[in-house]
């Protein structure tokens, strides 16, 4: 799944990732950069871009992994694009996945992964190792799937709503039930809950908890619709309650293969949200967080998100974010099984509602008001081969570009905005 994020170093980490399959998850807490559930699918499918994982799985799979990715940015900090400053990374990241049972079936797994720096040209790049680790599984029968998970990681990451490389912990659990009422009738209850801490002091952390019921009908065999209604918590973390916030949504989504080439998961739907503090105006925006890829002809696979989302402003206490996101994607065979070409382009934009009204001179830099509206762009395009069935190599270019502030004075979008260009080059072997 070609997420924005994917522009950062996530985006090459272990090739193209896919999105853990749970239908509980959303941006923030969906992939992990770790395979978990996903390496059991594609062990069991065979898909041919995953060949590398492609070994035989009777009751338990173990697969071992380890990457040398080396990236060179021309603005590691994601400053204005007079002060941008160019940085080579070399990261070695190992890992492994240890799966047992059958991904459609009963089923757990354990995901563990590292990224740990090798070289790095500036001494203002976090030099610790980071740590990604996930563990789910699924209990299935006639009647009943439960599922779930729990994960952690450390990264140090280019966060483009922030504007700013930041070293962050994030938290993820969740938890899904399916009882099937009927031949064609699912009722579903899901709970989530994620946590968010930055090192540095100036950003706020900040939790979420998540519960909704859902009522699916099957279409097909192997695709449902459904309509979710769900209520959450934000708690900002260290502070008073300026800026926690109660919020309910109502969505349709779908889920599942409505025919035999395409595949589709997700959801859309309105969000209403009322903060604890009296000060602060309620806000009511539609959200969304879905996923739909066809594979028409064979050797080429179209990929198209939608995207939408309100969380804390972690830069600004009491302002939210609203961030509009859609990404196209393709995939394709090149001349040979296993040389593939892909592509992305995502176009974005991120509101900001907050106390703060007016924009002045003051904390130019950074300065987060009522109404303010960045637009962004980018675009990657990579290439990747499987020399053996077991080691592959990767190359990938990718470009963003930043244009804050918009409707303001010159100066607050000039210090506001940035581009940025990032090369990879990457070596994986997979058992």
């Amino acid at each position: 799944m070609m997420r924005l994020h994917k522009f950062l170093l996530g985006f090459l980490i272990l090739g193209a990732t896919a999105t853990v399959a749970l239908g509980s998850t959303d941006y923030y807490t969906a992939g992990f950069f770790t395979r978990g559930a996903d390496t059991a699918f594609f062990i069991d499918s065979g898909d041919p871009v995953f060949d590398p994982f492609h070994v035989p799985m009777q009751r338990w799979a173990l697969v071992p992994r380890l990457t040398i990715l080396a990236t060179r940015d021309d603005n590691l900090f994601m400053n204005a694009d007079n002060q941008a400053e160019r940085g080579t990374v070399v990261h070695a990241i190992p890992g492994v996945a240890l799966i047992y049972g059958r991904p459609e079936a009963r089923h757990i797994f354990v995901d563990y992964g590292t990224i740990i720096p090798v070289y790095e040209d500036d001494d203002r790049l976090d030099d610790k190792v980071s740590h990604m680790l996930t563990l789910g599984g699924a209990y299935v029968t006639p009647k009943t799937r439960l599922y779930g998970r729990v994960g952690h990681r450390r990264l140090e990451d280019a966060d483009t709503l922030v504007g700013a490389r930041i070293v962050k912990k994030d938290y993820i659990a969740n938890l899904a039930l399916d009882y099937r009422l009927s031949g064609k009738t699912l009722l579903g209850a899901l709970g989530s809950f994620d946590r968010h801490e930055f090192d540095e002091e100036r950003y706020v952390d900040y939790e979420r908890i998540y519960g909704a019921l859902r009522v699916f009908y099957e279409t097909t065999p192997r695709s449902q619709l459904f309509l979710q209604a769900g209520l959450g918590r934000d708690d900002l973390r260290g502070t008073d309650s300026f800026g926690d916030a109660d919020f309910f949504d109502l969505a349709v989504g779908i889920r599942g293969k409505p025919s035999p080439k395409t595949a589709a998961s997700g959801r859309v739907g309105y969000q209403w949200r009322t903060f604890e503090d009296d000060g602060l105006e309620d806000i009511e925006h539609w959200i969304a967080s879905l996923y739909a890829e066809a594979n028409p002809f064979g050797f080429t696979t179209f990929a198209s998100e939608l995207y939408a989302d309100m969380r804390p402003a972690v830069n600004a206490q009491g302002t939210t974010t609203i961030d509009q996101r859609w990404t196209g994607s393709v995939t394709r065979r090149l001349f040979i099984e296993r040389l593939r070409g892909n592509a992305s382009l995502f176009l974005g934009r991120v509101n900001y509602r907050g106390p703060r009204e007016v924009a002045d001179s003051t904390g130019i830099d950074d300065f987060i008001f009522d109404r303010r509206r960045d637009n962004y762009w980018g675009y990657t395009l990579g290439l990747d081969w499987w020399w053996k069935h077991n080691i592959s190599t990767g190359l990938a270019y990718s470009y963003i570009e930043n244009r804050g502030a918009r409707g303001t004075t010159e100066e607050l979008r000039d210090a506001n905005s940035y581009e940025a260009h990032r090369w990879h080059l990457r070596l994986s072997w997979n058992y």
